[in-house]
């Protein structure tokens, strides 16, 4: 069965990963190149950001959730659930690490391998 303190401490890790992550929107949206974006460039980014944010919320929520019921990871859909994080923040690490942004790639890449480790140990 999960561990509740394994499953607790990703929580409120995504949570305060999710606020500096929101907070940190603001840094590259002041750059010059990023305010010259063609329009829809610009508003899918920062509404695609902050979407990012809520994911990250809805990750501290779920697995917050699986602290206090660790016995509803052993439901299919649950642990479907549970892969699916894991596998979001695996292909966003990849990504990251292909387009160069390689601090962002290793934490994604330390996340999902938590997640799991977490949610499916």
């Amino acid at each position: 069965m999960p561990n509740s303190t394994l499953l607790q401490a990703a929580g409120y890790g995504s949570l305060l990963i999710a606020i500096k992550h929101a907070a940190s929107g603001k840094q590259f949206q002041r750059l010059r190149q990023f305010q010259e974006l063609p329009n829809i460039a610009y508003t899918c980014n920062t509404v695609g950001w902050y979407q990012g944010s809520a994911y990250l919320v809805l990750t501290a929520l779920l697995n917050l959730h699986w602290a206090q019921h660790p016995q509803s990871l052993e439901e299919p859909l649950q642990r479907a659930m549970a892969m699916l994080l894991v596998l979001i923040a695996w292909a966003s690490s990849a990504w990251y690490f292909r387009r160069g942004v390689k601090e962002s790639a290793i934490l994604t890449v330390i996340a999902g391998v938590f997640q799991g480790w977490a949610a499916l140990h």
